[in-house]
């Protein structure tokens, strides 16, 4: 441990190369973040593709307004949420794309009798295009062309237009 302050005391993560306050409760009790949170930023990273911010709390057995506390008080904290959140972002986007554009896959099945592989069947199968999912992508790849109301897209248009008039004339 290094020295003390006013706000906590604190020590050197050799690792980042940064410093590591520990906060200090009312009573001088450090805060739980360096042994409860701190040493799993890399596994909140993980749990932020699945877990509700709630539920990594609970996980990290700590309640859910200290770890918005924690959250607001620590970047190295708010920085894996983020990272984590890209991260499904990208998986989710690729799956969007994916379902838009349907796929084949191969299906493995394993017969067996008196408990002896027999046979193993393999079924070349196809997911064709989900209409759902090439509208949402539409909608939000291609917004300048695509809309679920043709009309409020073209009013959205002219309205661009008009805006665009305004600032060549500099009529604000």
């Amino acid at each position: 441990m290094g020295a003390t302050g006013n706000r906590g005391a604190y020590s050197w993560d050799k690792t980042n190369k940064t410093k590591v306050v520990i906060y200090m409760a009312g009573n001088g009790r450090p805060q739980k973040y360096a042994e409860y949170v701190q040493p799993y930023l890399e596994d909140i990273k993980k749990m932020s593709l699945s877990m509700t911010e709630k539920q990594i709390a609970e996980t990290l057995e700590i309640s859910y307004s200290t770890f918005r506390k924690y959250k607001d008080e620590y970047p190295a904290l708010k920085d894996a949420l983020k990272i984590g959140r890209r991260q499904l972002v990208v998986k989710l986007h690729s799956a969007l794309i994916r379902r838009a554009e349907g796929y084949d896959y191969e299906e493995t099945k394993t017969v067996k009798r008196e408990g002896k592989v027999v046979e193993t069947q393999i079924t070349k199968k196809h997911v064709p295009p989900d209409v759902a999912a090439i509208n949402l992508a539409l909608k939000n790849f291609d917004r300048d062309n695509w809309a679920n109301d043709p009309q409020q897209l073209e009013l959205h248009k002219r309205e661009l237009r008009l805006k665009e008039k305004q600032i060549k004339n500099n009529d604000w």
